[in-house]
């Protein structure tokens, strides 16, 4: 998992120090033999359970720490705030929250995805640490119910609405913690100071429904006995693999044409086709993936066949090594040289 982009570094406690890359949850290496070293397209570890993530209750009262900061301008998305921290060292011991401009609609949830652009602080300088507006750089989107993210900024965008302004801190327990984030110029004992415009609220699919068709002939069946929520039974044929990567849509969906640059929410299941084994599969961890999609940070075969899919789309994909981890396969072993892949993929979302 790579990221570029501070904001991302500090939203993404799997990457706490990797400031210096792009992406968001679940985004692997680009390149010839894509994916980590695990042979995981989209960057989590394979075989692992999903961590338990906290319940989050929106954050309420006054906020002392953030009493006198002023954020200026207005909450158009293209403007970036005129933010003064107030005095300094701002420090809280809890997220505190305050609410700038009021927004409209229903106030945000974990399982929602909030889009923001946003501004972050070092409330003990009062330095600014990173700033999308100033970057720009598009409109960010996070499902809140994603185990990765930082626990203080899910508190801080929780209970949000679309439309308003608002600025949190995040103290050290709910960020990085006493190590700090050196890279991103925090120590252990900053509180983090987040002003955000909030510019959506949604909730993604949780599972794609739809009638599905059968696979083409030559390509792997694909069997949900338990239902959608749970990884499908998926039977590869006796015959040799595709030589070129090869997709079909099992179940078309009739969400938003995925486009390059955007982030996909999705569930997928990996199998090898030599054997049919079981490589990946985020079903079995138990939570959705979140991973750029059509900028080289992603196996190509997936560049490839998912970008001007619809949201709420089963897509099967057959790739070849080529498009996969290539002639040397992966590191552990699993994904052997010149393996073809196997994978079933539900897009949930697309932002």
């Amino acid at each position: 998992m790579r990221f570029s982009r501070p904001v991302l570094a500090l939203v993404a406690a799997a990457s706490l120090t990797a400031v210096a890359a792009c992406g968001s949850a679940g985004t692997p290496s680009g390149g010839t033999t894509s994916g980590n070293a695990t042979g995981n397209p989209t960057g989590n570890a394979t075989g692992q359970a999903a961590p338990t993530q906290t319940p989050v209750t929106p954050v309420t009262g006054e906020s002392t720490a953030l009493a006198g900061l002023t954020a200026t301008g207005a909450v158009d998305l293209k403007t970036a705030p005129k933010v003064n921290v107030g005095k300094v060292p701002v420090s809280s011991t809890e997220v505190e929250k305050k609410v700038l401009t009021p927004g409209t609609g229903t106030a945000a949830t974990q399982k929602d995805v909030v889009g923001v652009r946003a501004q972050i602080f070092n409330g003990t300088s009062g330095k600014l640490l990173d700033d999308g507006f100033t970057a720009k750089r598009p409109v960010e989107s996070f499902r809140l119910s994603r185990p990765d993210l930082v626990q203080g900024f899910i508190k801080g965008l929780v209970g949000s609405q679309k439309g308003s302004r608002i600025a949190f801190t995040i103290p050290p327990k709910d960020a990085f913690g006493e190590q700090g984030n050196p890279q991103l110029g925090v120590t252990g004992k900053d509180t983090i100071v987040v002003v955000a415009d909030v510019a959506d609220v949604r909730t993604p699919l949780t599972q794609v429904d739809g009638t599905q068709t059968a696979s083409p002939a030559g390509l792997p069946t694909v069997e949900f006995k338990d239902g959608p929520t749970k990884a499908p039974t998926v039977t590869v044929p006796t015959t040799a693999a595709p030589t070129k990567t090869e997709q079909a849509t099992l179940i078309e969906g009739t969400g938003a044409t995925v486009t390059a640059g955007q982030t996909i929410t999705a569930q997928y299941h990996g199998v090898l086709w030599r054997d049919g084994s079981v490589f990946d599969s985020s079903w079995q961890r138990g939570t959705a993936a979140d991973f750029p999609i059509g900028v080289g940070q992603v196996i190509p075969g997936w560049d490839k066949t998912l970008v001007g899919k619809k949201v709420g789309s089963r897509v099967l994909l057959v790739i070849p090594a080529a498009d996969g981890y290539g002639t040397k396969g992966t590191p552990d072993g699993k994904i052997k040289a010149d393996d073809t892949l196997v994978f079933v993929v539900d897009i949930l979302d697309a932002s």
